[in-house]
């Protein structure tokens, strides 16, 4: 009996075991409070921008644009059934199908993040507004980078879950 068949022991990666039964609740919670810090990131900056006296720049829909979208991308990615992907359904279209929505998933995540980048960049520092007034787009970036590190928190902790499901069963 090799020493990494033991069932207690934390990790998943390959052979070794590095993820144990608690793991998916642990990243669930943790790409919980990622996903929450990023959009309260992104509210502080608004709060924080309506309160300067004398601010420059105002939010409007391209501030929440970005955001929103990288939510969606997060969605789609984390409703992929993995099963799907790996194509061990009877049906030749659904691997296809799954594989082709990631993508979408992930284009919008990585668009989302593009655009809040774009955002800061030719609406706060071109202008050349001083940090304090440009608060609210740094603060759309780390949202949405983020939202992003949340979805791939997640994605890794349902894996690890189903690798353990099949060693139990």
């Amino acid at each position: 009996m090799n020493s990494f068949d033991n069932n207690n022991s934390i990790f998943i990666c390959g052979q070794f075991q590095c993820c144990g039964t608690k793991s998916r609740q642990m990243g669930i919670y943790v790409a919980g409070m990622l996903f929450a810090l990023g959009w309260w990131m992104f509210i502080d900056g608004l709060s924080f921008s309506s309160t300067l006296p004398d601010r420059k720049a105002y939010a409007g829909f391209e501030d929440w644009a970005p955001g929103i979208i990288t939510t969606f991308g997060m969605i789609i990615v984390c409703l992929i059934d993995k099963e799907a992907l790996r194509g061990s359904t009877f049906d030749d279209g659904i691997p296809w199908r799954a594989r082709f929505f990631l993508f979408v998933g992930f284009a919008l995540m990585a668009g989302g993040f593009a655009g809040s980048v774009s955002v800061l960049v030719v609406k706060y520092v071109m202008h050349d507004l001083e940090l304090i007034d440009s608060y609210i787009g740094i603060g759309t970036v780390v949202q949405c980078g983020l939202i992003m590190l949340s979805t791939a928190v997640l994605w890794i902790a349902q894996d690890a879950n189903m690798d353990n499901e099949l060693r139990i069963s």
